[in-house]
């Protein structure tokens, strides 16, 4: 294959890595699909700087089959923070509309939460459930319901 090739993959699996980086605070099957794309990164590299024939086929599908499972966990990812949206919707005041719930999973996504609460004692609860390096954080509610929301924030270890 052409160095160009080899180039593009090297820049996919660069993409990719940052991406599962990203994702494994969300779950711990992002941290192993991080650690083998690194080392997919260091092969390719290897290849590049030697001149090395490399096969392209298997390196691509390797790269298309952790782009999909890193899309799974994303979704996985979305579908719980509209959950935790949807649990804080309980509060009464709340609206109950889907522009309000994209709103705030956007919200909650832009922040890097992984949770949110109008309780800050579920917030609590929450927090000691995931025990990991985290905190919870009160935040203006973006909403302008004048409540006190109680956010989840993941320190992730980079």
């Amino acid at each position: 294959m052409t160095e160009a090739t080899l180039q593009q993959h090297l820049e996919k699996a660069y993409a990719l890595a940052y991406k599962a980086q990203k994702l494994i605070a969300a779950d711990r099957a992002a941290y192993r699909i991080y650690r083998e794309i690194k080392e997919v990164i260091e092969s390719l590299e290897f290849y590049l700087s030697n001149n090395y024939e490399y096969d392209a086929a298997e390196v691509g599908n390797k790269l298309r089959m952790y782009e999909k499972h890193l899309k799974m966990i994303e979704e996985k990812n979305d579908d719980l923070l509209l959950r935790s949206f949807r649990q804080m919707g309980k509060h009464p005041s709340l609206p109950q509309n889907l522009d309000d719930e994209k709103f705030m999973v956007n919200w909650m996504k832009e922040h890097n939460y992984e949770f949110c609460s109008y309780s800050k004692q579920e917030a609590l609860e929450k927090l000691d459930e995931i025990g990991a390096e985290a905190e919870v954080r009160e935040e203006e509610d973006p909403l302008g319901i004048n409540l006190d929301l109680w956010c989840l924030k993941v320190r992730k270890n980079e």
